[in-house]
């Protein structure tokens, strides 16, 4: 398992998305509690739209300087960003009843979200993995305490055709991000809390320790308990 918080972050947040989508899908969920369903799609829609602003933010400008080649690799993830990014929009289109939605089969609408989630999550894993290997342990956990911050701040909702990269980028979603807010605390959306980094003291702890002291990613291949030896 690597050690690289950035790493951890990034593939911890995937598998967070993943989980959503399967639990907004749930088939027993959306026949017999249908807000579930809605509270469950909302709460996807947010996650991805605030980690989809937040490696722009946070990553791609250090990508596109440091990575070899770095620049067309940017516009190359961010082909899958836009594309998830569009789903994003589909989705809440139809979750709202939005007219050019609201009759689109539920199926139709969670394949193209599903296939846009996973080649969105292999673009950006290649991407990081690459960056991680280029600035070192340092730096990269520089950039997992920024990504998480960046989340934090982020948009909540789909933005598909603001721009990505450079000032411009960074100042429409600062302006988006207060629209967001605003709306969430006026309509009384719940909006879950972003995956942080792993803290350095606990990346090794057994399940059991991370479990007392709340470690907010499970480090899934520890030990039930650590069996520590005295130190001479």
């Amino acid at each position: 398992m690597s050690t690289n918080r950035l790493l951890i972050t990034i593939d911890a947040t995937h598998r967070s998305l993943q989980q959503r989508l399967a639990e907004a899908t749930h088939v027993d969920a959306a026949r017999s509690h249908p807000r579930t369903r809605y509270a469950r799609t909302d709460a996807l829609l947010a996650a991805t739209c605030r980690h989809l602003a937040a490696v722009d933010d946070a990553l791609l400008d250090v990508a596109s300087r440091r990575l070899p080649h770095g620049h067309e690799r940017v516009k190359v993830y961010l082909e899958q960003a836009r594309l998830l990014e569009r789903a994003m929009a589909l989705l809440k289109a139809r979750l709202y009843g939005e007219v050019h939605a609201a009759y689109l089969p539920w199926p139709d609408v969670w394949d193209v979200v599903r296939r846009d989630l996973a080649s969105h999550n292999e673009a950006e894993r290649t991407l990081v993995e690459d960056l991680a290997a280029a600035l070192g342990e340092a730096e990269s956990d520089v950039l997992a305490d920024k990504v998480y911050r960046a989340e934090v701040k982020a948009p909540t909702r789909a933005h598909p055709y603001l721009p990505h990269t450079g000032r411009l980028g960074h100042a429409a979603r600062r302006v988006w991000s207060v629209a967001d807010h605003f709306w969430d605390t006026a309509e009384g959306r719940i909006v879950p809390r972003p995956v942080s980094a792993p803290s350095k003291e606990h990346s090794h702890d057994s399940l059991v320790a991370q479990y007392l002291v709340g470690e907010p990613l499970f480090d899934a291949d520890a030990p039930l308990i650590a069996h520590r030896r005295d130190r001479a």
